[in-house]
């Protein structure tokens, strides 16, 4: 399970890919609606880059997904119609 994974910038890219999917938008939808250019939000999802404060807080706001959630991979908090699929 995503959850359970460790906190490490894989762990995040793994979740944040998983809720994407769940959500059914493609990377470059799912970071423009957020009000992150792709190019920004692509390395979050591949691992290459840790997920800023940021971009996290603008991600929450636009699609529901929880800090404690990307972070942590705490799935308490989310939006039922994500956490029911994890």
């Amino acid at each position: 399970m995503v959850e359970e994974q460790p906190d490490s910038r894989e762990a995040v890219a793994a979740r944040l890919r998983q809720a994407r999917d769940i959500i059914g938008l493609d990377q470059k939808t799912f970071a423009e609606k957020a009000g992150i250019l792709p190019q920004t939000y692509g390395p979050f999802e591949t691992g290459k880059r840790d997920l800023t404060l940021e971009a996290a807080k603008k991600i929450r706001k636009a699609h529901g997904l929880t800090l404690e959630f990307m972070y942590f991979g705490n799935i308490a908090d989310l939006p039922h119609r994500i956490a029911a699929k994890l």
